[in-house]
């Protein structure tokens, strides 16, 4: 908004020069034309003077050559004198040549007032164009400003609609965010009552197995008490009910099939990059397994190695859920 703002007040401001300047260059013109104007007007009425100047010259002329041709003629009738008649022919030689230099003036008058009437047209017409380009040019600059000022107004209806779709998502995502830390906050209760389980399936794992070896002991023959089906015991000093079948020592020997790696690979490149696949590579060789042949009773193990790299609390939450929601058939971390 500050550049739009600072954008219009440079384009006012180049039209208030340009205002400025087009209305100077008139007033010079103006100025200009109306000089031309006034020596014109001073040669036409020198040429209006010149030409009377020259009429009357012309006329006293002519009034001359009659009055000496009838002096002429008088001095030829009366004297008949060869001499005057020169004299008299001298004379009107001079009148003559005197009236051949005031029509040669004349002419020259009025050959210098057309020359100077074109100059004078020549140059209004160079003002003219002038003036009807600079004309044309401040119409252009006029027709760049509304221009301009279209696009401002269009940017700033732009602006304001991004600006309100922003505070919308920005909004939903706060939402989004509250709604989330709920579900995180739900799921670390959840996780915590799932580790206090597992932890109490685990301590009665070991009970039973104790309790078995004592009694394996006591009778002679191992999982005497157990048959092929599978036998459920109970124990007097312990709060926990739990079946021991025989096919969960079967379990034990079943493998996680490879696409559950490839899945856990891509849920962990989401949470620490992409190195995620060699990680999970690394911790699988670590345990002695192959992604290929990987045993289900080793999964928790690779539960805990792999928790303990991810720093943040509610991303390694989410990831120990998703790893019991879609570690098939490992039965000791249902809920």
């Amino acid at each position: 908004m500050h550049r739009i703002s600072g954008l219009k007040a440079a384009v006012k401001h180049r039209e208030e020069e340009i205002r400025k300047e087009t209305q100077q260059v008139i007033q010079t013109l103006s100025e200009d034309f109306a000089m031309l104007e006034t020596k014109l007007k001073d040669v036409e009425e020198t040429a209006r003077r010149k030409d009377s100047v020259s009429q009357k010259t012309e006329d006293r002329l002519i009034t001359e050559k009659h009055a000496l041709k009838n002096e002429l003629n008088t001095a030829k009738e009366t004297l008949n004198l060869d001499n005057e008649i020169k004299d008299l022919k001298s004379n009107v030689d001079g009148l003559m040549k005197q009236l051949t230099e005031s029509e040669n003036a004349i002419k020259q008058a009025k050959a210098e007032a057309a020359t100077e009437v074109n100059r004078t047209k020549q140059l209004t017409d160079s003002f003219n164009t002038k003036i009807a380009a600079l004309e044309a040019q401040l119409s252009d600059v006029k027709e760049i400003v509304r221009g301009k000022e279209s696009a401002i107004a269009a940017l700033e209806q732009k602006l304001a609609t991004e600006t309100q779709a922003f505070e919308n998502q920005l909004r939903n995502k706060e939402q989004l965010l509250a709604g989330r830390d709920r579900e995180i906050n739900d799921l670390k209760s959840k996780l915590q009552v799932l580790t206090g389980k597992i932890q109490g399936m685990s301590s009665f794992l070991r009970q039973a197995k104790a309790l078995g070896a004592v009694e394996g002991q006591n009778s002679g023959t191992p999982g005497a008490s157990e048959t092929e089906s599978g036998v459920t015991e109970k124990l007097a000093d312990s709060p926990f009910r739990v079946k021991v079948p025989y096919a969960q020592t079967a379990m034990a020997q079943q493998t996680v099939p490879s696409s559950f790696f490839d899945l856990m690979s891509q849920e962990l490149t989401e949470i620490i990059g992409p190195k995620a696949p060699a990680f999970v590579r690394e911790h699988v060789a670590a345990l002695g397994e192959s992604m290929e042949n990987f045993p289900k009773s080793q999964l928790a193990e690779l539960l805990e190695i792999l928790s303990k790299e991810i720093v943040n609390e509610p991303l390694r939450t989410s990831f120990r859920i998703w790893f019991v929601k879609h570690a098939g058939g490992w039965k000791s971390l249902d809920v």
